[in-house]
């Protein structure tokens, strides 16, 4: 079903999961410790000490976001009203630092480290800047993310599905910021394309959205699925375009055209990373670890405004074209 299928949690349900995630966390820990005590003795047999990587690193990103949640009650005592002029700024602040502990602790435990391929251009000072990315392998969004906000200088905007309401600093943060929660497939009636819209219009001159077209992580057993539909569906031409890409997905353009369409005036830039995306299943991941000689390396290249397609073929076609040289990239990269 993935995460597009799953309904955010009932009102009643969201009031009440940012009281008892504290408590809720504590616990954790006590039943995570005899499991750390466990993967320390373990490592003695796996020299990768996995399961103590996992395990510490498991528990420390639970209390960054835990420490998350209590700096956003601790700016809503501060303006009860949410009226003060910094009050976006300030939980924009929160979200970067902690995007910083969390990539921090995963390079310590589990040896993920970021790594450019190229120089990174940010757009036009002055302008905003809208990032297609390619969605594949475990943590990627919030690796760019904390990329796009720590070294672009550039407050990330974020598309994310609406069950991720249900860990309560996402809820909380994130609605602070503007971001838009994705209606899951569930919700009736709902236009998810409109909040994308609603998100673009509202971009400031220092902000980016970062928006994922293929609307899922690549893994081959997705593409196999994928190209079946098309086939079955008499998608012919998008079913052969779907089988030229060995690592990636075909994007979908409905987002894109219509951020597009709504900021003309907004650089694009095109994010490629490697070295993650063939990791699609937990066994592969557990594998993997620690990633020590396997950096998440990204590539990007940034098209003036003037220089993307205003027409919505022509985007489409665009689009296919930047996703297949994505595609050649990673190909040659990870050989």
């Amino acid at each position: 079903m993935g995460l597009a299928g799953i309904p955010k949690p009932p009102r009643l349900v969201r009031r009440v999961l940012p009281v008892v995630w504290p408590v809720g966390a504590a616990a954790l820990t006590g039943l995570a410790t005899p499991v750390i005590v466990a993967g320390a003795f373990a490592s003695f047999v796996d020299k990768k000490a996995r399961l103590f990587r996992v395990s510490v690193l498991g528990v420390g990103l639970m209390w960054v976001d835990v420490r998350m949640l209590m700096d956003c009650w601790r700016l809503q005592l501060g303006n009860p009203e949410r009226t003060a002029p910094a009050w976006e700024d300030d939980h924009e602040e929160v979200f970067l630092a902690g995007l910083n502990r969390a990539m921090i602790l995963a390079r310590r435990w589990v040896g993920f480290e970021v790594r450019l391929d190229g120089r990174m251009h940010f757009g036009n000072e002055g302008a905003p800047l809208v990032a297609f990315a390619r969605h594949a392998g475990p943590g990627d969004s919030i690796a760019l993310a904390w990329l796009l906000g720590h070294t672009a200088g550039r407050m990330p905007k974020i598309v994310l599905a609406e069950a991720l309401r249900w860990d309560p600093m996402v809820d909380t943060l994130l609605t602070q910021m503007r971001s838009y929660f994705v209606p899951s497939r569930t919700g009736a009636g709902d236009d998810r394309v409109a909040g994308v819209r609603s998100l673009a219009r509202g971009l400031k001159d220092d902000d980016v959205l970062l928006l994922f077209p293929e609307g899922q992580n690549f893994s081959p057993d997705r593409r196999r699925r994928l190209i079946d539909r098309m086939r079955e569906a008499g998608q012919e031409l998008r079913a052969r375009r779907a089988i030229s890409l060995f690592n990636t997905l075909p994007p979908k353009t409905k987002g894109v055209v219509a951020v597009l369409d709504e900021r003309p005036d907004a650089d694009v830039m095109i994010v490629g990373h490697a070295g993650f995306g063939r990791l699609s299943t937990p066994r592969e991941v557990w594998d993997a670890i620690p990633f020590t000689d396997r950096p998440f390396l990204v590539r990007t290249h940034t098209y003036a405004a003037g220089d993307v397609p205003d027409d919505a073929p022509e985007i489409e076609a665009w689009l296919d074209e930047r996703w297949t040289e994505i595609d050649e990239w990673v190909t040659a990269y990870e050989q």
